[in-house]
């Protein structure tokens, strides 16, 4: 861990540096779709159960092609990976206008999946890297609060657009999300690349062989695989819940063409929480942080079983329990590994999140259409709960690196 420069007495290039990646972070925002993808999918034909399904099928894309992928953000450069990843995911979108059967929205949701994976260790990595060479690597989880919440206040502004242009014609929200998606590779090409892979020292010295030792070195080590374990059944709560916010929403009240403002509401509040995480962790910690954070998703949920209303809210609690573990996560895991192979192991980690999100989205679609999607949800988050927290009492899934 670097005890460089901190971001307020950066550079000017620096912070220049800092600003492109949250104009970045910003481009990766689907709000076009995010209220109305289920509604889509229902309207289309798809069943509740067709919906866990496919979007299950899109983590099974993610758990195939994570460390294949990490590997080649390790030898192409953490920047042309996520150039990759930028074109791919919007084609994803497009493919969502002509599609419209399971088998169709199957293979688009794996696509989808797989173009993920060339950003979702490799993203982390490269702001790490970054901050290692220029900043100071305790200012990670700060930026990326910061990038969460640029991604979360345009995710906002798109979502209110996309309940609009759905209300004009259901593939509209898609074909404006491919294109700003494929605006984040013009970002990238602006940005520059971490110093091992500008002087072509990375790739070259990064054979499969050290991948292979990386991998079971680092992601089998205590400080490591109890933590995956743990912050995977976490975040398999809100990556199910997700898939039913909108019909359980729409049933408690909620007309459909206020679902996009709904969303937006939902998403800058959480953007408030993000950009203020620097704040929570001076307060309480990582450690103190993911020993509440499972708790709190399940009592946030709850409460839409005693009034349909009390969704809203706990939709907006969940969302915020999820970003700002999505953060403390990539925090932890980075101060944990080296910079060669880091995109690597992190991968490696996403596919055990993946193999998580894929289980508990198709049983948890399964489960939503025997007993309906709240109750599903709501039993699996105190389950979650109170698995996590037996946990603890084994072992400590957060353990000091000097950061925490």
């Amino acid at each position: 861990m670097s005890e460089g420069t901190r971001l307020a007495d950066a550079s000017r290039e620096n912070r220049v540096l800092v600003w492109k990646f949250y104009l970045y972070r910003a481009t990766l925002s689907e709000g076009f779709v995010y209220p109305i993808i289920t509604l889509y999918l229902l309207a289309r034909g798809l069943s509740d159960g067709d919906v866990g399904l496919v979007n299950g099928l899109f983590f099974a894309g993610v758990v195939g092609a994570e460390i294949p992928t990490g590997y080649v953000g390790d030898k192409i450069g953490r920047r042309n990976s996520l150039i990759v990843s930028t074109l791919l995911m919007s084609v994803s979108m497009f493919a969502f206008t002509v599609s419209g059967s399971v088998p169709a929205f199957s293979a688009v949701y794996v696509f989808w999946g797989i173009a993920l994976t060339f950003r979702s260790g490799t993203g982390s990595a490269y702001l790490y890297d970054m901050l290692e060479e220029r900043l100071d690597t305790d200012e990670y989880s700060k930026i990326t609060g910061r990038g969460g919440a640029a991604f979360l206040v345009t995710s906002a502004i798109t979502s209110i657009a996309g309940g609009v242009l759905y209300g004009i014609d259901h593939r509209i929200p898609f074909v404006a999300a491919g294109f700003i998606t494929a605006s984040g590779a013009l970002v990238l090409l602006s940005m520059p690349e971490t110093e091992q892979y500008a002087e072509r020292e990375g790739g070259s010295a990064f054979s499969a062989r050290d991948a292979w030792e990386t991998v079971r070195e680092k992601f089998l080590a205590p400080e490591l695989r109890t933590f995956i374990v743990y912050t995977a059944l976490l975040l398999s709560i809100p990556e199910l819940a997700d898939l039913y916010i909108q019909p359980i929403v729409v049933e408690a009240g909620v007309p459909e063409q206020s679902l996009g403002v709904l969303y937006a509401g939902f998403m800058l509040v959480t953007a408030f929480a993000s950009y203020n995480i620097d704040r929570v962790r001076d307060r309480v910690g990582i450690g103190g942080w993911f020993a509440v954070a499972p708790v709190l998703m399940a009592a946030a949920l709850a409460g839409m079983l005693v009034e349909p209303w009390l969704a809203i809210p706990g939709f907006v609690g969940m969302r915020i329990v999820k970003s700002l573990s999505y953060a403390f996560r990539g925090q932890y895991l980075n101060d944990h590994l080296p910079s060669l192979g880091r995109a690597t192991v992190l991968s490696t980690a996403s596919m055990v999140y993946g193999v998580s999100f894929v289980v508990f989205r198709i049983g948890g679609g399964a489960v939503a259409d025997a007993v309906g999607p709240k109750l599903a949800i709501v039993a699996l988050a105190i389950a979650v709960a109170v698995l996590t927290q037996s946990l603890r009492l084994f072992s400590d899934p957060v353990r000091d690196a000097g950061s925490n």
